[in-house]
C-alpha cells in the first residue's frame, strides 16, 4: 500500500471514529426530526408503511412538514441490524459523514492535482490536507453526528461533483454523476434548487467539453429524468411534496411585506413623484435586497468565527462554523482559485456561491443546515491557502529547517487548541447549557410515563417544545398498526405549518397546555414541559377539592427541571 493510501484510510478512520464516538448521548437527546424519521423506517421495516399507513411514500407527510425520502430508506437496514434507537438512526449520517471525507479527498485532487507541502522529506498533497480538515471540522462533525438530512445530501452532492469532473474524462461516469444528483434531491428539498443550479453553471463551464459528449451527457440527463419520474408523478398528486414547508420559511411567504411597501411610500411623502418612488420600493426591489443581506451572512465573521448558526438545535455555544484559524488560509484560497482561472476553479467557485442559495431565501438566517454544502468547497479553498503560504514562505525564506519546522509547529498548534476547544464546547456546553434544544429527556420521560401510565385512565401531554406523540412511539416502539386504529390527526396546519395529532391510545394532546386554564380531570397523569406545571396547586374540579402530587420529574444534566409528572388527589 502506498503512503497516500495509508493517509487516507488513517484520515477515514479519525472521521469515522470522531463521528460514531458516543453518538448515541452525544448530541444529548434524539431531536423530534431524527425520531419522526427513526420510528417512519421503523414502520416502514415493520409494515411497509408510513406513520400515516402510506405505503412506500416518496415524501412522508410527517408533521406537516413533507420529508423526502432518503434519509428513512436509508435508516431502514440500520434499524433491522441495531434495533429502534438513537445510534441506529444517526448511524447513517456518521457513515455519510465519513463518506464524504473520502470524497473531498478524491475531489480536491481532481480539481488540484499535485499540489502538496513538503515538510523535510515527507510530502504532504492538497487532498491530504483538505480531507484531514473535514474530518476535524466543527460545522460536518455537528451535521455527520445527527439524522439532519443535510449530512447525507452533501455527500451525494459532492459525489456529484466529483463524478462530473471525472466524467469530463472518462465520459461514462457522467452516470454515476447523474445518480448522484438525484439521490441528493430525494434526501432535501434544498438540493431541488441547488442542484439544478450546480448543473446549470458546470454546464455553462464545461460547455465545449460537454457537447464533445454529448451523447452520453443526453443519456445521463435521461436517466436522472427517469429516476426523478416517480417524484414528478407524486408532485403532481401532491404538490407539497415539491415545496414541503416552504410556505412558511420562505422569504417570499412574508405577510409584512405590504406594510413595509405602505411605510416606505408614506415616508417619501406626498410630494415625491409616484414612478419614482415605485420604482424604488417594490416587491422585487424588496425581496431582492432580503434575499442579498442573508445571503451574505453565511460569509460573515460571525457565523464562520464568532457564533455560528444560533438557531436551535445548531448553535454550538461559543463556536463558529470553521475555526478561526481557517480564516486567512480561507481567504487566500478563494483570492488564488480566482487567480487559477481554470475551468476546475471556476467550478469550484460556483460551488462555493451556489451553496448558501437556498438558505437565503429563507427567513432564518444565517443557517448552517441549509447552507451545509458551503462545507465543501471552503474546506478545499482552506487546504488550497495553506499549501501556497507554507509554499511561499519556504521559497522566501532562507533554508532554516528549523524556522520552517517552528512554522509548521505553530500552526499544528492553534489548530489542536481550536479542535480541543470545540470539543469541549460539544461534549459539555451543550449538555450543560442548551440540552432543551436537542429535546434532552424525551426517552426518559417515556420510561417514567410507562411505569406509572396504568395507574391512571389517561395521560395528558405538553406539546411545548415537540410533539410528543412521536417519541413516544418511538422509544415504545409502537406498533403502526395499532397507532393507525387510534390516532385522531387535526389537519389543519398552524402558522408554522404543523399539523397537530390529537390523541392515540390513552395519550392526549392538546394544542394549548396552560395549566391555569387546563380542563382538570382526576386519575389523569399529566406531563408539562419545565416550569409549566407548578409544584403545589389546590383546586375545585366537579365541585370537590384537590391537590396536586407531584409524581416525578425529568432533570437536565445540569439538575433543571425538564418535565414534570403530576396528577390530583382529592383533599
Amino acid at each position: 500500500m502506498t503512503t497516500s493510501k495509508k493517509s487516507l484510510w488513517l484520515i477515514i478512520a479519525l472521521a469515522f471514529f470522531l463521528r460514531v464516538y458516543k453518538v448515541a448521548q452525544f448530541p444529548p437527546g434524539l431531536y423530534s426530526d431524527e425520531t419522526a424519521y427513526g420510528y417512519n423506517a421503523y414502520s416502514l421495516l415493520k409494515t411497509g408503511r408510513d406513520e400515516y399507513g402510506k405505503p412506500w411514500p416518496l415524501t412522508f407527510k410527517s408533521f406537516g412538514d413533507y420529508k423526502p425520502p432518503m434519509t428513512a430508506w436509508l435508516t431502514i437496514p440500520s434499524i433491522a441490524v441495531f434495533g429502534l434507537n438513537e445510534f441506529a438512526v444517526r448511524l447513517p449520517s456518521v457513515i455519510a459523514g465519513t463518506v464524504t471525507v473520502a470524497i473531498i479527498y478524491f475531489l480536491t485532487k481532481e480539481l488540484f492535482p499535485r499540489k502538496g507541502l513538503k515538510i523535510g522529506t515527507w510530502k504532504l498533497r492538497i487532498e491530504e490536507i483538505a480531507s484531514f480538515l473535514l474530518a476535524i471540522s466543527p460545522w460536518h462533525l455537528h451535521f455527520s453526528r445527527s439524522s439532519m438530512l443535510v449530512g447525507i445530501e452533501a455527500m451525494f452532492i459532492s459525489a456529484g461533483v466529483l463524478f462530473f469532473l471525472k466524467g469530463l474524462k472518462q465520459p461514462k461516469v457522467l452516470y454515476l454523476s447523474a445518480v448522484s444528483f438525484v439521490a441528493a434531491i430525494y434526501t432535501y428539498y434544498g438540493s431541488r434548487i441547488t442542484v439544478p443550479l450546480l448543473l446549470i453553471a458546470l454546464t455553462i463551464i464545461f460547455k465545449q467539453k460537454l457537447w464533445k459528449m454529448r451523447r452520453v451527457v443526453l443519456g445521463s440527463a435521461i436517466l436522472g429524468a427517469l429516476l426523478m419520474s416517480p417524484l414528478f408523478a407524486t408532485m403532481i398528486n401532491d404538490p407539497a411534496a415539491l415545496t414541503g414547508r416552504a410556505q412558511t420559511i420562505s422569504i417570499f411567504y412574508d405577510s409584512a411585506i405590504n406594510s413595509q411597501l405602505w411605510r416606505a411610500h408614506t415616508l417619501d411623502g406626498p410630494e415625491f413623484p409616484v414612478l419614482i418612488s415605485r420604482f424604488f420600493h417594490n416587491k422585487a426591489y424588496f425581496y431582492f435586497r432580503d434575499f442579498a443581506r442573508r445571503y451574505l451572512h453565511h460569509f460573515s465573521y460571525d457565523f464562520w468565527i464568532r457564533t455560528g448558526d444560533t438557531s436551535p438545535p445548531f448553535d454550538i455555544p461559543n463556536q463558529g462554523v470553521i475555526y478561526g484559524a481557517d480564516t486567512f488560509f480561507l481567504l487566500l484560497g478563494f483570492y488564488l482559485a480566482i487567480r487559477i482561472r481554470s475551468q476546475k476553479s471556476q467550478a469550484l467557485l460556483a460551488y462555493l456561491l451556489l451553496s448558501p442559495v437556498v438558505a437565503a431565501l429563507t427567513f432564518i438566517t444565517p443557517a448552517a443546515n441549509r447552507s451545509f454544502n458551503l462545507i465543501i468547497p471552503l474546506t478545499i479553498l482552506v487546504a488550497l491557502g495553506l499549501v501556497h503560504s507554507f509554499s511561499w514562505l519556504r521559497q522566501k525564506m532562507t533554508p532554516n529547517l528549523l524556522r520552517h519546522n517552528t512554522l509548521y509547529a505553530l500552526v499544528i498548534l492553534v489548530y489542536i487548541f481550536s479542535f480541543t476547544r470545540y470539543l469541549r464546547h460539544y461534549y459539555v456546553a451543550i449538555p450543560q447549557e442548551i440540552p432543551h434544544e436537542w429535546h434532552y429527556g424525551r426517552k426518559e420521560l417515556v420510561q417514567k410515563v410507562s411505569a406509572l401510565e396504568n395507574e391512571f385512565d389517561h395521560v395528558v401531554f405538553s406539546n411545548k417544545e415537540g410533539p410528543a406523540y412521536i417519541w413516544l412511539l418511538f422509544y415504545k416502539q409502537y406498533p403502526p398498526q395499532k397507532y393507525w386504529q387510534t390516532a385522531k390527526v387535526d389537519q389543519v396546519l398552524n402558522e408554522f405549518g404543523w399539523l397537530h395529532v390529537e390523541t392515540f391510545a390513552k395519550y392526549i394532546f392538546p394544542r394549548q397546555f396552560d395549566w391555569q386554564t387546563l380542563t382538570k380531570q382526576p386519575n389523569v397523569l399529566y406531563v408539562g414541559y419545565e416550569d409549566q406545571i407548578p409544584d403545589d396547586w389546590i383546586g375545585n374540579v366537579n365541585d370537590r377539592g384537590y391537590a396536586l402530587v407531584v409524581d416525578d420529574k425529568v432533570l437536565y444534566p445540569n439538575g433543571n427541571t425538564a418535565f414534570k409528572l403530576v396528577h390530583l388527589e382529592e383533599r
